[in-house]
């Protein structure tokens, strides 16, 4: 997955909020709904996304990518 991608992330999900350049967890959160969200960054472990227009954190081992689907000969313009 890379930045722009949306992603599924299940409901009982743990995302954080970081206290800035070190890597301390400042807020966390536990999804009690899934949420398709924007990836806007990534670290080593983890994929920084946006929720309700603040970053978020949430490990890569819970993200699923959105595979994109184009049906016919459609074109956008």
């Amino acid at each position: 997955m890379m930045i722009g991608d949306m992603v599924y992330i299940p409901s009982e999900t743990y995302i954080y909020q970081s206290g800035g350049e070190d890597a301390t967890t400042k807020r966390f959160e536990k999804l009690k709904q899934p949420q398709s969200l924007l990836v806007i960054g990534e670290g080593s472990s983890f994929f920084e996304v946006l929720m309700c227009g603040t970053p978020w954190r949430v490990k890569k081992r819970d993200v699923y990518g959105i595979k994109k689907e184009v049906k016919g000969d459609c074109k956008v313009n």
